[in-house]
């Protein structure tokens, strides 16, 4: 069987990476696997660095564009499901289906996020036989499968078994003094207000910590706004960069993670999961808001440290508290390394495998 993911995306996030995890876990279980993404794009170059079969496409145009193009792939290597995100994946995944006279098409929803079926879902689900994957329990509590959905199951993201302790250092990474404290901010697309709230707060608490530093892995469409407002707010020499947005910074986050104080997570959805659970495997405590996503992970107190929305001033203080008692933060570390057990990469596969045999059924494509 051939399973296609499509990236949607040129940019590598947290939704492209829980498609290569799939792709991996379907692979690793016999299955034959590709991944359509943008052309040139750094999720291709990311995709095939790790060693996916990955069939680059151009991007623009309209969905039914687009389904031609997937057509061809459909075509050319006898696909039997496309894997898609939302509403116009969805319809160009069908349009190509319907196009091609094979296969079905396999919708997953964002981790925290609802299914919403817009104008283009339904279109969708009146081209193409279509099933469901969430990210959660919770995600697909209270969503009924459409009628004449083929599957609705769970299959939720993991990361790989953390490796052997070892003692943490104060300055792993970026050592400026022997005392540094590091924090790793992971910003998010959307998220641009949060993070200039954060540089505020940072920028309250630095003077009482000089030996502070942070890495921080942001969209490239934030950059430039949060450099500048770093710069204003007399921070800038104390922040490394990162662009958040192709599978290196994955490692160069992990790298970051090593000896850190803090993971304070500012995205949403996938790439806000999979920072937690990198930070988690790699035994730092979690800051951030106290949302129903965040709470899934992060036991307040005990992994880390949630607070409802707040402004720079709170934020600070919270900062503050959490660095102050070293008892508690070391407890926290050891935490969190224990709970990232909870969510191993192999926790999604039975969800994966149990949709993609369920779409593979030729003698339900027909809609």
């Amino acid at each position: 069987m051939r399973a296609c993911f499509v990236a949607h995306g040129a940019a590598w996030s947290g939704s492209t990476r829980a498609f290569a995890d799939a792709a991996s876990l379907l692979a690793a279980r016999g299955y034959e696997t590709c991944v359509v993404a943008p052309a040139g794009s750094d999720a291709e170059r990311c995709l095939a660095a790790a060693g996916h079969d990955v069939i680059g496409v151009a991007s623009g145009g309209g969905w039914m564009r687009a389904g031609w193009r997937l057509r061809r792939v459909i075509s050319a290597h006898l696909t039997e499901v496309l894997f898609v995100h939302d509403d116009r994946e969805h319809l160009a995944a069908a349009a190509a289906v319907r196009l091609a006279g094979r296969g079905a098409v396999v919708r997953r929803t964002a981790a925290g996020e609802r299914l919403v079926l817009g104008r283009e879902g339904q279109l969708a689900m009146r081209l193409a036989a279509t099933g469901f994957v969430f990210a959660h329990a919770d995600d697909m509590r209270g969503t009924e499968p459409p009628r004449g959905a083929l599957a609705a199951v769970v299959a939720p993201p993991g990361v790989p078994a953390p490796a052997a302790a070892t003692p943490r250092p104060a300055a792993a990474v970026g050592a400026i003094q022997p005392d540094v404290q590091r924090l790793v901010v992971f910003a998010g697309a959307d998220r641009r207000r949060e993070m200039l709230v954060a540089l505020r707060a940072l920028a309250l608490f630095a003077p009482r910590r000089p030996t502070l530093r942070a890495t921080v892995f942001s969209p490239a469409a934030d950059a430039d706004a949060v450099r500048i407002e770093a710069a204003a707010l007399g921070i800038a020499e104390r922040l490394e960069w990162r662009t958040a947005g192709s599978r290196r910074d994955d490692v160069l986050a992990g790298a970051a993670l090593a000896g850190a104080a803090l993971a304070w997570v500012i995205a949403s959805g996938d790439d806000a999961v999979f920072a937690i659970l990198d930070a988690l495997r790699a035994g730092v405590p979690v800051l951030g808001e106290r949302s129903p996503l965040c709470a899934r992970y992060v036991e307040d107190g005990v992994t880390g440290v949630l607070r409802a929305r707040a402004e720079d001033a709170e934020w600070a203080s919270v900062v503050a508290a959490t660095l102050a008692h070293t008892e508690r933060t070391d407890a926290m570390h050891a935490a969190a390394r224990l709970s990232a057990a909870r969510w191993p990469l192999e926790a999604g596969t039975d969800g994966w495998l149990q949709v993609t045999e369920a779409v593979r059924n030729r003698t339900r494509w027909t809609v």
